[in-house]
């Protein structure tokens, strides 16, 4: 355990507790002394430890999501629940996504007004860089138009935290999360489809995987999310990634081999998405410097897990 992180003080909120990345990061929590962990979702998880206290609230709910929040009080949040939909169609999802995502984070905010918290961590993604003129590695500072409508939500609700903040004298951190796999992925998302279809010695269809990606394995990533809980280098915007590029085509075959899978991978069967981002990768120095963070674990763990 690293001997820098210590939650024995805190009452911990987590918005999309119930969540893939909701959950890795509450049983951290627990296991770095966190007494009282507090999981806000649609649904309940399902978790089972005696130091987690579930509840079922709409973030677009925002009489229920105050009272809520009021009677946590927390110490430190996180917000991680999120509208996940990355369609590049833009008249069909930018609604939905602008309330999950921006009014959802807005309301949680509001709720927090005269709460007294040390951080509030929001989780943004590597999405949000985007645009044609912006060169990889990708900078905390950089100027870039989103990719993609979630991208936009995101970035949005980003701006909303630090008006928000900037105008309640509140603290804050944005983490922008690269690409990340580990155990008990959901089966939705390249990484551990790709598994599942490489362990059962099957067909697996792709694009022609030209595109470079920054990837990292999730224990780092919950690592990331503790240390800037707890950091006094608030009210800055971190990349959560490794700084290495690889293509999806490379990551596809290394993980066959590693699998040792017959399986055979048709590139090029899917076609790409509109307004693709062909290289995000990340610049990490930002983050190794203020928040003592680095990458540990070989994101190959995942394939022989």
């Amino acid at each position: 355990m690293d001997p820098r992180i210590n939650f024995k003080k805190a009452r911990v909120l987590v918005t999309g507790g119930a969540g893939y990345l909701g959950r890795s990061l509450i049983s951290q929590l627990v296991r770095y002394g966190c007494n009282e962990v507090h999981s806000i979702d649609l649904e309940k998880t399902s978790e089972k430890n005696s130091k987690l206290i579930s509840h079922r609230v709409d973030l677009l709910d925002a009489p229920s999501l105050l009272n809520t929040v009021k009677s946590i009080n927390p110490t430190l949040i996180y917000h991680l629940a999120a509208n996940l939909n990355r369609s590049r169609d833009f008249s069909d999802i930018i609604k939905p996504l602008m309330e999950v995502n921006l009014i959802g984070t807005i309301n949680i905010l509001n709720a927090l007004e005269h709460v007294s918290y040390t951080n509030f961590v929001f989780i943004s993604t590597s999405e949000v860089y985007g645009g044609k003129n912006l060169t990889p590695p990708f900078m905390e500072a950089d100027e870039f138009v989103p990719a993609s409508p979630y991208s936009l939500s995101k970035y949005c609700a980003e701006m909303a935290v630090k008006t928000f903040s900037a105008i309640m004298e509140k603290k804050f951190v944005i983490l922008r999360v690269f690409n990340f796999l580990g155990l008990h992925m959901p089966k939705t998302f390249f990484p551990s489809h790709l598994k599942e279809k490489l362990g059962q010695d099957e067909d697996f269809s792709m694009t022609l995987g030209e595109q470079v990606r920054d990837y990292l394995y999730l224990d780092d990533v919950v690592e990331a999310l503790l240390l800037a809980g707890i950091t006094d280098k608030t009210n800055e915007v971190y990349n959560v990634c490794s700084g290495e590029g690889l293509s999806i085509r490379e990551f596809a075959e290394k993980a066959k081999a590693i699998m040792n899978s017959t399986s055979k991978i048709h590139y090029g069967a899917i076609p790409y998405r509109d307004n693709e981002v062909w290289n995000m990768v990340g610049e990490n120095t930002k983050i190794k410097e203020y928040l003592g963070w680095s990458p540990k674990t070989s994101i190959w763990k995942y394939f022989n897990e």
